[in-house]
């Protein structure tokens, strides 16, 4: 059992495993950003999602694995947006005189607009975390992020032993749900292991902050928080190639902001 998916490595070099980790993480909060807080609610989380599409299907990753690691997210999209339609105050006022267009088409109903705009932005927040994470590993984006973006060593190398450790929690749950049937703790079945959660998640949450404290020493004793420069043995450069991933980025994300404010408000009345 493991709380994290197995990492999604490339098949071949492509755009984005040529360029560094903060270029991609750059452009996809820039995406981001545009498709959840943008005047319109659905034209630039639409065009971000076709920018990012695009940008999948050159990242060299395996495509058939994408789906799998996008269903975490997917899943929940899909059942927010069906609560969204079937809770929204007015889904179900047929008498309403709020109208959106799609194209030449008036459609009665702000929830169907609510549940669209709801699942757009999530498949944003999915694509960006494919997309920045899924090219490169873990290590690769704590050096770029010191060496690009100059930040501390202790927080950056400290977030990616904290990623690190995440499969480890998998294997202490199994271990802790092992041990607690074998004292005969959870012999009753279902019922038995629901009622046992909160002690699980005791022991794990006791596991996991003595294993920071662990990992917090041993870092401490390799220098990490000497307040010195360190010297770097991975060097990660940029080059052209980034300035021009970042910059088509800008240009779809402003593209995306002209056109949603062009766009206006998409509920019209009659």
């Amino acid at each position: 059992m493991s709380f994290q998916a197995a990492p999604l490595e490339p098949v071949r070099p492509a755009l984005l495993t040529r360029v560094a980790p903060v270029t991609r993480l750059s452009a996809g909060l820039i995406w981001a950003i545009v498709a959840i807080w943008g005047s319109h609610p659905v034209v630039p989380a639409t065009l971000a999602l076709a920018a990012m599409l695009v940008l999948v299907f050159a990242s060299g990753l395996p495509l058939r694995r994408v789906p799998a690691r996008l269903a975490p997210v997917l899943l929940p999209a899909a059942g927010l947006a069906l609560l969204t339609l079937l809770l929204h105050p007015q889904a179900v006022d047929p008498g309403s005189s709020e109208l959106f267009r799609v194209g030449p088409l008036r459609v009665v109903g702000p929830a169907v607009w609510a549940a669209v705009t709801l699942a757009l932005r999530l498949l944003v927040v999915a694509f960006v975390s494919l997309f920045v994470f899924a090219p490169s590993d873990p290590t690769s984006l704590a050096d770029s992020l010191v060496q690009q973006w100059r930040l501390p060593d202790r927080f950056a190398y400290g977030t990616l032993a904290a990623l690190r450790l995440v499969p480890l929690l998998g294997a202490d749950w199994a271990a802790i749900g092992a041990a607690r049937r074998l004292r005969g703790l959870e012999a009753g079945g279902w019922p038995a292991r629901i009622a046992g959660l909160p002690g699980r998640l005791l022991v794990l949450l006791v596991a996991a902050i003595r294993r920071a404290e662990r990992m917090a020493l041993a870092m401490d004793a390799r220098g990490f928080d000497m307040g010195l420069r360190r010297s770097r043995y991975r060097l990660i450069e940029v080059g052209p190639l980034d300035a021009l991933v970042l910059g088509g980025a800008l240009a779809v994300a402003l593209l995306a902001a002209v056109l949603g404010l062009a766009a206006g408000d998409a509920r019209l009345q009659p």
